[in-house]
């Protein structure tokens, strides 16, 4: 079954082999923020700010790769997108208030 996903930090980058062979949908946006959870990664949290990020279309059949991927510092969540798309997006599941937050919501211009 095909999903959508919005992806915005790793996934975009070094991690974007994972999603070789998936539709990609353009940009969008979500509300949220992302903080710089370490040199590596970000963290989605949920809020009025705004994330910029990429619409894909996969197959569910890949969730556990990606799940496996995102470890357990996420959970999966669906969430809207500026497209009025619902997609899957990794939502960081721990307190953020010590890491820097990514003014402007995109981590490919951190």
């Amino acid at each position: 079954m095909d999903e959508y996903i919005f992806v915005y930090g790793v996934f975009r980058d070094s991690g974007k082999g994972l999603l070789e062979g998936c539709k990609f949908c353009g940009k969008a946006t979500v509300n949220g923020d992302i903080y710089r959870v370490n040199n590596f990664y970000p963290g989605f949290t949920r809020s009025k700010g705004k994330v910029i990020g990429d619409v894909y279309l996969i197959d569910s059949s890949i969730f556990h790769q990606l799940d496996e991927f995102e470890g357990d510092e996420y959970n999966r969540t669906k969430i809207r997108t500026s497209t009025d798309i619902e997609c899957w997006i990794y939502e960081y599941k721990y307190d953020v208030s010590k890491f820097k937050k990514i003014e402007g919501g995109d981590w490919m211009l951190r």
